[in-house]
């Protein structure tokens, strides 16, 4: 699994996680990807949606997140403010691969 980009916003009674999965890579020459965005309070069921974009499509959804506070974190900060994120993404990317068009 191919992270593009992982977010943790943490404010108040907010406490969320948003990322960027890349699913199938394009074979365009603009770089068309499938890609899902999966969001969710920490320990919540996470939500995801699936987009076929190219990478400035992709750079563009990530650029508007950190602005509304999203600060990228690595795999070892994720897994110390989320310790069952793997868990639960793992449940949200099956279910976004088994949606991606043929």
């Amino acid at each position: 699994m191919k992270f593009e980009f992982i977010g943790w916003f943490k404010e108040d009674e907010h406490d969320k996680v948003w990322g960027v999965i890349i699913l199938k890579e394009g074979n365009s020459r603009y770089g068309d990807k499938t890609y899902a965005t999966f969001w969710g309070r920490r320990g919540k069921k996470l939500q995801h949606k699936i987009f076929t974009g190219n990478t400035w499509e992709i750079d563009s959804l990530i650029n508007t997140k950190t602005r509304k506070g999203y600060n990228r974190i690595d795999q070892a900060k994720l897994d110390e403010v989320y310790p069952e994120f793997q868990k639960d993404l793992q449940k949200t990317a099956v279910w976004a691969i088994l949606k991606i068009p043929v």
